[in-house]
């Protein structure tokens, strides 16, 4: 009986954990179906992704960051605005291979995030590439596109999780890699986790954008989250058209 009890306690943590991601990828699939609408969308792009090569040994990419760029942009309406943070403020991006079986993914944050007050912060990679290969232009149902997922639900928030979560979704396939999992604190000032490359498909290479996004409301889940205070490379129109495209 107390092993039934504890499979439904799990069964039902895990299915209220899934629903805190829904808004991020409800519609991920009429977002961004195949990497060709970015290069379709060229006005929206005033700064290319960057991009990582995975050699058989290693290899890494790093983009900076200008100190003190955040700024709230509203993504959904909300009557709560969010303080600007330094725990918000990326410095730099980074992605390092190791070996053949472990990807890092590295955020350096201007402050602490492990002192997020109030509110879900949410640390998201965009990933995506071309599974065979071909060229770039392409309408190619072989675009992979993967989102990893790095949230904070604060001590103090409204929200029935705390702490640090982290999830992979592979938005061709509408379907998790990795559900929502719970991961220790981070580093401090920084947000560093640790994937199997398996898990976005084990690419030879491929694109990436990043940001940081806030959710104030924590009782209305199914939408974008409320607002996007730093992205890398820099650019919030993209950002405001892939949660409201």
């Amino acid at each position: 009986m107390q092993s039934t009890i504890l499979l439904v306690i799990i069964a039902t943590s895990t299915a209220i954990s899934v629903s805190i991601f829904a808004s991020y990828i409800a519609t991920s699939m009429s977002f961004f179906p195949v990497r060709s609408w970015l290069y379709a969308e060229k006005s929206i792009l005033s700064t290319s992704p960057s991009s990582l090569s995975l050699g058989p040994t290693g290899g890494g990419s790093e983009i900076k960051d200008a100190r003190g760029d955040v700024t709230s942009v509203q993504i959904y309406r909300s009557n709560k605005i969010p303080e600007v943070k330094d725990y918000y403020d990326i410095l730099s991006v980074s992605i390092t291979k190791i070996n053949n079986n472990k990807l890092t993914f590295t955020m350096d944050l201007a402050g602490d995030a492990n002192k997020n007050e109030k509110y879900e912060t949410a640390y998201i990679w965009l990933l995506y590439y071309n599974a065979s290969g071909i060229n770039r232009t392409s309408t190619s149902h072989n675009e992979q596109v993967y989102t990893l997922i790095i949230p904070n639900f604060a001590p103090d928030s409204a929200f029935s999780l705390e702490g640090w979560y982290m999830a992979v979704f592979n938005n061709t396939a509408d379907t998790y890699t990795l559900p929502l999992a719970k991961i220790s604190n981070m580093p401090k000032n920084k947000v560093q986790v640790f994937i199997d490359p398996s898990l976005i498909g084990s690419p030879p290479s491929f694109n990436y954008m990043t940001c940081v996004m806030v959710r104030a409301n924590s009782t209305f889940l199914s939408k974008p989250p409320d607002y996007l205070m730093d992205s890398v490379p820099h650019n919030d129109r993209f950002w405001q058209e892939w949660f409201t495209r």
